[in-house]
Formats: C-alpha cells, sequence, structure tokens
C-alpha cells in the first residue's frame, strides 16, 4: 500500500467520521468539531493527491488547501459566533425538538 492509497483511506475515514457525527450529534460543539474533522479530511485528501508523483509536487492543491484554512477558521468562527448567539437566546447549547426554546 502506497503512501498516497494510505493518506486517502484515511481522509476518507475521516470524512466518515466527521460527516456522521455532523447529521447525529445535537449538542452544537460537537456540531462544530464535525465540521473541522470533515474539513481536515478534505485538506488531507487534496495534499495526497498532490503528492502522486515524487519527481514533481503539484503546487495547486497545497494552494488550495492554504485557501480553505482560511475558509475553514472563518466558518467555525462564525459557527461558534452562531452557538454563543443561540445560548444566549434559549439556554441551551442543544438542538434537540423535544426542548421549548422559549422563542415566540
Amino acid at each position: 500500500m502506497t503512501k498516497v492509497v494510505f493518506y486517502s483511506l484515511v481522509a476518507v475515514g475521516l470524512f466518515t467520521i466527521g460527516f456522521y457525527t455532523l447529521l447525529v450529534e445535537v449538542h452544537l460543539l460537537r456540531k462544530i468539531m464535525a465540521l473541522n474533522i470533515v474539513f481536515t479530511s478534505v485538506f488531507l485528501l487534496l495534499i495526497a493527491i498532490a503528492a502522486r508523483y515524487p519527481q514533481a509536487i503539484d503546487p495547486l492543491p497545497h494552494a488550495f488547501v492554504l485557501i480553505g484554512i482560511l475558509i475553514a477558521v472563518s466558518a467555525t468562527a462564525l459557527a461558534l459566533r452562531l452557538a454563543r448567539r443561540i445560548y444566549q437566546e434559549t439556554g441551551q447549547t442543544d438542538l434537540s425538538e423535544k426542548q421549548e426554546t422559549g422563542i415566540s
């Protein structure tokens, strides 16, 4: 098994774990952490694809990863701010439907 295949399989595993957690979990901070795991898996896959040929590494996926990191940090900051706002409004950090939110 080559390094590219290994890193690609790890990226697929991380994506699966992150996406499953994003769908199943009701706590906001756990959803944000799952979103970051999904972002990380995409970055790992792009870097693994970039290193296919050891003679000349393609710089384009590296540029995509750098831009993606900036987008991931911005999305995380926005999600944390929204989670804080939801907590201030409702007093809870989970999104379960069985609890009353108190918002009219």
